[in-house]
């Protein structure tokens, strides 16, 4: 079995709940873009990548928790473990 299969087989549904009112939140802002001009777009675009930054670092502290390596949640994000442990490591 591969890394991919055993971080698979190490993170667990719980650690991965985003709270229902981040995610409502998100779904909001989306639905907000239609048929606005593009200032009103741009600006939910903005709440929207606040939203997922939130929700990120929520999730990166939980798979710490749970266990998972900075090489793993790197793997996930589709960045360098580096980059995110410099992201989200203890300062």
């Amino acid at each position: 079995m591969g890394f991919l299969g055993q971080l698979m087989l190490t993170a667990t549904p719980a650690s991965t709940n985003v709270d229902a009112m981040e995610v409502e939140r998100m779904k909001t802002l989306v639905a907000s873009m239609d048929g606005k001009g593009p200032a009103e777009a741009l600006y939910a675009v903005a709440e929207l990548q606040k939203e997922v930054g939130r929700s990120e670092a929520t999730l990166v502290r939980k798979a710490r928790q749970a266990g998972l390596s900075w090489e793993a949640i790197a793997l996930c994000l589709g960045v360098s473990k580096q980059a995110v442990h410099r992201k989200y490591g203890k300062k």
